[in-house]
């Protein structure tokens, strides 16, 4: 399929769901959820052990998709709508919430969470600012 195609098509997919004043609700709902579930396992001696898993990491594909429209079109939303927005900036809070409680706790591999913090969140790597040369220390004593 050519380019030109592709691009009409996906036009007409995402202007075929009009914005809704209820919308930045619906995405905080989509996005305020427990991290982690923890669940009762009965082992075979009758023991109860707990078990920890990660929650699916909300993202904003899964909420396009909830709504028939497309990533693309949340964003053009967030320019255009300050309801939007704030509840977007928001909803990549509770992201990130959730991406470093299930880091900190285990259930994301690290690499998994590195890349994904960085691609999704838009974090980077803290960099060292070089000291090319120490400055010199003058101490004044004063009477």
């Amino acid at each position: 399929m050519p380019a030109s195609k592709i691009a009409k098509t996906r036009k007409k997919i995402s202007s075929c769901v009009p914005y809704n004043e209820e919308y930045p609700s619906r995405l905080l709902a989509f996005f305020d959820i427990a991290p982690f579930k923890i669940t009762e396992v009965q082992k075979k001696d009758g023991t109860i052990s707990l078990v920890e898993t990660a929650c699916e990491l909300p993202t904003f594909e899964a909420f396009a998709k909830t709504l028939g429209t497309t990533r693309h079109m949340l964003k053009k939303w967030e320019e255009k709508y300050p309801a939007f927005a704030q509840a977007a900036d928001k909803a990549r809070d509770l992201q990130s919430d959730i991406l470093i409680q299930n880091s900190l706790r285990g259930n994301y591999s690290a690499s998994f969470a590195v890349f994904t913090a960085k691609n999704l969140l838009g974090w980077q790597d803290a960099k060292e600012e070089a000291c090319s040369q120490p400055k010199a220390l003058v101490v004044r004593w004063e009477k």
